[in-house]
């Protein structure tokens, strides 16, 4: 009994030094994230005039639909051997999240070198271009990273670029999917002339729209 009481104890020590290892966020965020573990809470927002710096070994756990909305900078700073990670926190339906998402007025200076975005999903709603990434009218370079298992209602489950220059390199665009009749599966350029796709993997995504 006492042995059995013991290990309860340390359970629970456990839990609560797992907890406090990992802060939770959400709302407003600038200046310099990681390295660690990020249970994220909320939507995430760079505001106009901040710029938030996540360096190499720091991971964005998910709890929900929520998404990220940069209106400043955002310089996702991964390494070769150790990418910022956006997925969910557990393997459920309900820690999917929405994606990150570069609006129009957010600036040119932002960059993501070295990032895994994964496990999105936007099932149905309002019209909601773009899951995985989705980039509005700021033209900046995505390279070496990966955008897998999105699942989208509307068009680019994988990463959307309208009104934008955007260089992507060294990426892969794996098992998306957009559905209900949509389109891009992968990836959609609209109104995105001059922008380059260089030595990526573009594969297994779907969509069932034409």
């Amino acid at each position: 009994m006492q042995k059995l009481k013991l290990l309860s104890a340390l359970a629970v020590l456990f839990l609560c030094v797992s907890a406090f290892a990992q802060p939770q966020i959400y709302g407003p965020q600038s200046g310099t994230l990681g390295p660690g573990d990020y249970v994220v809470v909320g939507d995430i927002r760079v505001n106009t005039g901040t710029t938030l710096t996540i360096v190499p070994g720091t991971r964005f756990l998910h709890t929900g639909a929520f998404k990220w909305e940069v209106l400043g900078q955002l310089n996702i700073n991964g390494a070769e051997d150790d990418s910022v990670i956006f997925t969910r926190q557990l393997a459920i339906e309900e820690h999917k999240w929405r994606g990150i998402r570069f609006l129009a007025g957010s600036s040119a200076s932002s960059s993501v070198n070295y990032a895994v975005v994964e496990w999105c999903n936007y099932p149905s709603g309002a019209v909601y271009y773009g899951l995985g990434m989705y980039i509005q009218n700021v033209s900046i370079s995505v390279t070496n990273s990966r955008i897998s298992n999105c699942w989208s209602y509307w068009d680019g489950a994988g990463m959307y670029v309208t009104g934008a220059e955007v260089s992507i390199d060294h990426c892969m665009i794996t098992d998306n999917t957009a559905g209900s009749g949509s389109n891009g599966g992968g990836i959609v350029l609209s109104s995105a002339h001059n922008s380059s796709i260089t030595n990526c993997i573009i594969a297994r995504n779907g969509a069932t729209g034409t």
